[in-house]
């Protein structure tokens, strides 16, 4: 009994502290093909995509064909845009979000050399906007390289890395924490540019997560289970 007590009491602890996220995966299903495909999505339903700027996607390599790579030189000063549109089942309240970013040349191939990017983010519900960020001064890492390989497969564990891949796993904050409710549909908006980059390269979509808090009621009870299992460490 004590033992089945300080199990349940810890599990009520860890519930609230844990940060669930809103995942619109594009590397869960990669596919080898110029049209445009749609991501695995978890804690939501996708409803919709479109994209501006860019009407296909790079192939022809393990590398671009691990994420979804828009053929458009950002380098270049084009931009490219995707919209994404989902729905909830019950409320969840979000406050920032996680961009996994991956940057390949002309040749399908993974960039060498740091790539300077910019980017920004509208969270919406009809055309209003709800929070945004935005960071123009991103810094996308090359692996240094002497020759750029296109064999490997894109993963944010390896990057920067020699024989990895080059990108950038962006964090940042929403301006403010915004609940979304089920019943609505919202609408993601990531729109990706150059910044102050005067080189070529192109820029991919891993995936975007929308990170979640813990409902007031849900942290209550976590701090109280936690004062709970405290407690019976005392006793002992």
């Amino acid at each position: 009994m004590k033992k089945t007590f300080s199990v349940i009491v810890s599990i009520l602890a860890l519930a609230g502290s844990a940060h669930a996220a809103i995942v619109f995966d594009y590397q869960a299903n990669p596919q080898a093909t110029a049209d445009f495909y749609q991501p695995e999505v978890t804690g939501a339903f996708l409803t919709g995509q479109t994209f501006t700027g860019v009407s296909n996607q790079k192939t022809g390599s393990n590398y671009v064909n691990s994420f979804l790579s828009p053929n458009v030189n950002v380098g270049n000063g084009n931009t490219w845009s995707v919209s994404l549109s989902f729905t909830v089942t019950e409320a969840v309240t979000v406050d920032s979000i996680v961009l996994n970013l991956f940057t390949f040349s002309g040749a399908n191939a993974v960039q060498n050399s740091d790539r300077r990017g910019a980017y920004t983010f509208n969270l919406k519900l009809g055309g209003d906007v709800l929070a945004s960020c935005s960071n123009s001064s991103l810094t996308y890492l090359g692996t240094g390289d002497a020759s750029a390989g296109s064999s490997q497969q894109a993963s944010v564990e390896t990057l920067g890395q020699r024989g990895g891949s080059s990108g950038i796993h962006e964090e940042g904050m929403l301006n403010q924490a915004v609940t979304l409710s089920a019943g609505n549909t919202y609408t993601l908006e990531l729109s990706l540019n150059r910044g102050q980059e005067t080189q070529g390269y192109f820029v991919g979509l891993g995936a975007i997560e929308l990170n979640t808090v813990p409902e007031p009621a849900t942290a209550s009870l976590s701090i109280l289970g936690l004062a709970a299992l405290m407690m019976r460490r005392r006793r002992r």
